[in-house]
């Protein structure tokens, strides 16, 4: 079905974008017939009267096809694109400014500070 309708998509587009010529024959001021291509003939199949001179019968050629083209619009590039602006920053200070003192380095020693406590009071352990 999907072909079907893609092939007969085709048809009508190839035909109306090559265009073709749709012939509309007038009799005696009135619309008789149409048909597709042109038809060259001195007598007028209706009436049977010559077209040239009796002036009764005139045909009216119309050319159907696209006027613009479809490609086109692949040609047209949208630029959504706004000029950059460089956004300013704003810089406050919430807090005073703290000027460090200079402080005399810690003292360097080598083993620990024994406790004069023993370490089994220190770590909790009770031997009974």
């Amino acid at each position: 079905m999907k072909k079907l309708f893609a092939i007969l998509t085709l048809i009508a587009y190839f035909t109306v974008s090559t265009g073709f010529v749709v012939n509309l024959h007038y009799c005696m001021d009135r619309y008789h017939s149409w048909a597709i291509g042109t038809q060259e003939g001195d007598r007028c199949a209706t009436c049977g009267m010559s077209q040239k001179k009796n002036n009764c019968c005139h045909d009216q050629v119309k050319v159907v096809k696209v006027a613009q083209d479809v490609t086109a619009a692949s040609s047209i590039f949208f630029a959504f694109s706004v000029p950059a602006l460089v956004p300013v920053q704003h810089t406050y200070a919430l807090h005073a400014p703290v000027n460090e003192l200079p402080r005399p380095a810690t003292p360097i020693h080598g083993p620990p500070l024994i406790d004069k406590q023993g370490t089994y009071l220190r770590n909790c352990v009770f031997l009974i």
